[in-house]
């Protein structure tokens, strides 16, 4: 499928989902975990990004790719989230989006080496990677993070 089809796939899927939600969770003090307000500033934002993408070098992703990634967060929500398929939906097309057409990681990312997810020198970096990649049905395989290497853990 080429880039291009799959953004306009994306878009169409999530023109409905209620984003204001998402926006106002990330500084509501109602919710006090920083993580769950890093998550929702960041996937917000790439919500936003991908009604402003334009592909001007359309690509080809690998169909059975598309589909393996969507069976897999198919899995992981079926196994931890119960059935919650509306946050189901929109992390499949958000993940969708930053896999294969932003090539840029799954999680929120920093410039800072102490986060889990940082950005150095022109790559991406996870320090869970290297643990979280074995899992069953991981989605780390399609995340663009390099794995982090003993030494850069400290």
């Amino acid at each position: 499928m080429k880039a291009s089809k799959l953004l306009k796939i994306i878009r169409e899927n999530l023109k409905d989902y209620p984003i204001d939600y998402l926006r106002n969770k990330a500084t509501d003090d109602r919710y006090k975990d920083p993580l769950t307000k890093k998550l929702a500033k960041y996937n917000s934002g790439v919500y936003d990004d991908i009604y402003s993408a334009e592909i001007l070098d359309d690509f080809e992703i690998e169909d059975n790719l598309i589909k393996s990634m969507r069976s897999d967060i198919g899995f992981y929500f079926d196994r931890y989230s119960g059935g919650d398929d509306e946050n189901k939906r929109f992390t499949e097309y958000i993940s969708l989006y930053l896999a294969f057409i932003a090539k840029r990681p799954l999680h929120p990312f920093s410039e800072d080496k102490k986060d889990d997810v940082y950005y150095f020198d022109g790559d991406y970096y996870c320090k869970g990677r290297m643990k979280y990649i074995h899992d069953e049905k991981s989605l780390c395989r399609y995340c663009v993070c390099n794995t982090v290497g003993f030494s850069g853990l400290f």
